[in-house]
């Protein structure tokens, strides 16, 4: 019997693409709207989400490595294509940054989920799912943890504003 996806798999093929890495699973998504398709249509698990999104260490060490430019190379990307047509009442972005270091890769995924939105989505709340992967020689490790948030504009949307910033500062660099 095939093992069921969960959004740690979605999330972590989705990084190890942004990677140039093999992918583990039998997520075939080329694409984001493929991609969030498959988050939407799978039960999230909501246990276990106690942390706030300002004390996850994936955070911190990203804004540590754009801080101090500690890297050879650095790429971003991002889903701003927050909302489907099929899906009014929940919303979802993507964001990743990946490092290169020599011959050693670091990559942070994000998936920000919102269950229930607010007539003013900004204002809702919702959870953090963050995906670290280390590639260096030949090998992966993959790291993954979790936050949760009761207004993103508060409490989410300040780090990504900063990474944002700290990012486009390293391509005046």
């Amino acid at each position: 019997m095939p093992r069921k996806l969960t959004v740690e798999d979605v999330l972590s093929d989705e990084l190890k693409r942004e990677m140039n890495l093999d992918t583990d699973t039998f997520a075939v998504l080329d694409d984001w709207d493929s991609v969030m398709n498959s988050v939407y249509q799978m039960p999230i698990e909501y246990a276990g989400y106690t942390r706030k999104v300002s004390e996850m260490k994936l955070l911190k060490e990203m804004i540590d490595t754009l801080a101090a430019a500690d890297f050879d190379q650095v790429k971003r990307s991002e889903s701003r294509k927050k909302q489907l047509a099929q899906f009014t009442k929940t919303l979802s972005m993507y964001y990743n940054v990946v490092f290169t270091r020599r011959e050693k890769k670091i990559g942070y995924g994000a998936l920000i989920h919102f269950p229930k939105l607010k007539s003013d989505p900004d204002r809702s709340g919702g959870i953090v799912l963050a995906a670290k992967i280390v590639f260096e020689g030949g090998k992966h490790a993959a790291t993954f943890e979790r936050a949760k948030f009761e207004d993103f504009l508060v409490e989410v949307k300040p780090y990504v504003n900063l990474l944002g910033d700290l990012y486009r500062q390293t391509r005046k660099m």
